[in-house]
């Protein structure tokens, strides 16, 4: 089931990620293959929203049922960027989580980074970090 704050709903469909943000902190997936960093989100499905799609993909890359919240803007390649809520219990405590077994070959880490101390070449598409940066500030913490 896709979970959307229900004032936020849309019913643009597209590829999305969710920005988590936890105190300073944002969480990140690495890259199997590169070990540079980037959102969790993915490819629609069909006939789905971009806002479900952000819920499943970081679903599918972290194992967090987040709650999809207001749309933050898009990258160059399309990619719509959505402010992601974990519940309560989620604390900036651990900067590590483990990946889930079920996560698919390309994920080798789910972490929390300050995306003021990632450089360009840390992130999967570099060019994207100032725009990761200001959606983390629009985000409430």
């Amino acid at each position: 089931m896709c979970r959307v704050d229900a004032a936020q709903r849309e019913s643009t469909a597209g590829a999305a990620a969710c920005l988590i943000k936890i105190d300073k902190w944002l969480i990140t997936t690495a890259n199997r293959h590169s070990e540079k960093f980037d959102l969790p989100g993915g490819n629609a499905a069909d006939s789905e929203t971009a806002q479900c799609s952000a819920h499943r993909n970081t679903w599918e890359q972290t194992g967090f049922n987040v709650e999809v919240g207001a749309y933050l803007g898009q990258t160059e390649t399309g990619l719509r960027v959505y402010d992601c809520r974990l519940p309560p219990a989620f604390t900036a405590e651990l900067k590590s989580y483990p990946v889930p077994d079920w996560v698919n070959a390309e994920i080798s880490a789910i972490r929390l980074h300050n995306p003021y101390e990632l450089e360009h070449h840390d992130w999967q598409r570099g060019d994207e970090l100032v725009n990761v940066r200001d959606w983390f500030n629009q985000v409430a913490n």
